[in-house]
């Protein structure tokens, strides 16, 4: 019953954005003459389709129609110029928000996962999404994007996508503008170790009910105070000094434990080399950060190499013991397998058009009610798909 609601809730949302399409589009003569492909057909049409080529998928859609006259492909396509991306959006939004038997971790955190994968899409020489690359036969320029996800990791429901241009790539932004349109119940939040920085930690510090669990680097790259660890299982409180200014830090380093980030806000240069490294940072010219550090043997001893992991925290060490934070980590996984389900069983990186806009509409998907597509397992398997 509950399966039969969902799919029910979906199409009344599509019908919804349907009914007040013209909020979502640009042009007020859109959509305004009485036709087959009418604003709800060309909502749940790229919604429901899979990798097969256009032609067939059209076929699919209509063969059921009392009308057996099929829609051309040129015709689907002149209708689908009048939609924007806005539109999906709208439904992947407001369908999570219409979610309101949602199971907590432990009863009583959201439990979220960050992390991004890459798409490639067929050629376009117009497109923003190219990535310049030489290699020993010449150029070989390719399109390809990056999709930044936020997920739910009890649910299996994807919250927040942010897509960027694989050359103009950058996690950590994309990580923190999600943190902050997130709502902010209890929630802990796990990322990979590429996210793991000191603004991202007192971002991190300073959201109301945001826990997180970041995988840190253990050796170059990581801070000092993880990189002079003992290689043995450690469970401590760390307290860093940070400065983003260069007189302050060559002045007291020798008196202060201090780090520096390199920042624009304290360059005396006006005209800066667009190489210039510019590390991000949010907060005042020095400021003290506080963590939990978690370090754990993730190989049999009997081996005889040291494999350590090192998580940077904020949640309580008598809630969550270095054995359960080493168990909670484990969970971000389910990201990564979303992105197998996204991308293959549900059939993602199937594009049907060239174009940016189209791509972007054309990666929602929300397939339970397609045989072969997802097997429900139990009511608590819904899988929806969304790409921002």
């Amino acid at each position: 019953m509950r399966k039969l609601n969902i799919l029910n809730q979906l199409d009344n949302v599509i019908r919804e954005t349907a009914d007040n399409i013209h909020d979502f589009i640009s042009d007020p003569r859109a959509f305004t003459r009485t036709r087959k492909l009418d604003p709800f057909t060309m909502l749940k049409v790229p919604i429901n389709m899979q990798g097969n080529s256009l032609d067939k998928e059209l076929y699919d859609a209509f063969s059921d129609s009392d009308d057996k006259s099929l829609v051309s492909t040129s015709a689907y396509v002149q209708q689908k110029a009048k939609l924007s991306p806005a539109c999906f959006e709208h439904i992947f939004h407001t369908m999570n928000q219409r979610q309101k038997a949602q199971r907590l971790f432990k009863s009583q955190y959201r439990l979220l996962a960050i992390d991004g994968s890459d798409f490639n899409q067929l050629w376009n020489p117009e497109s923003k999404n190219i990535v310049k690359f030489t290699n020993q036969h010449g150029c070989q320029n390719y399109c390809q994007f990056h999709m930044n996800t936020s997920y739910d990791l009890v649910n299996n429901t994807y919250q927040d996508v942010i897509l960027q241009p694989k050359s103009q790539i950058d996690e950590r932004k994309a990580a923190l503008l999600m943190l902050k349109r997130t709502e902010m119940k209890p929630t802990i939040v796990t990322m990979d170790r590429g996210y793991c920085s000191f603004n991202r930690i007192e971002n991190c510090n300073r959201l109301k009910n945001c826990n997180y669990v970041i995988r840190s680097k253990t050796g170059q790259g990581a801070f000092k105070e993880i990189q002079s660890l003992p290689n043995r299982e450690c469970d401590l409180e760390v307290s860093c000094r940070v400065t983003i200014s260069n007189y302050y830090y060559i002045t007291h380093k020798d008196t202060e434990d201090l780090h520096l980030v390199t920042h624009h806000k304290k360059q005396y240069i006006e005209q800066r080399s667009k190489n210039t490294y510019d590390a991000s940072w949010d907060f005042e010219d020095i400021c003290t950060i506080k963590f939990r550090v978690c370090k754990f043997r993730i190989n049999n001893e009997e081996s005889g190499k040291d494999e350590w992991e090192v998580l940077v925290t904020n949640l309580n060490s008598k809630e969550f013991s270095l054995e359960e934070m080493k168990e909670l980590y484990h969970l971000r996984w389910g990201i990564e397998s979303s992105f197998r389900k996204l991308k293959y069983d549900i059939g993602s990186v199937q594009f049907h058009s060239k174009q940016d806009h189209f791509i972007e509409m054309a990666n929602y998907k929300f397939n339970p009610n397609k045989p072969g597509i997802f097997q429900w397992q139990s009511v608590d398997d819904v899988f929806l798909m969304v790409v921002d």
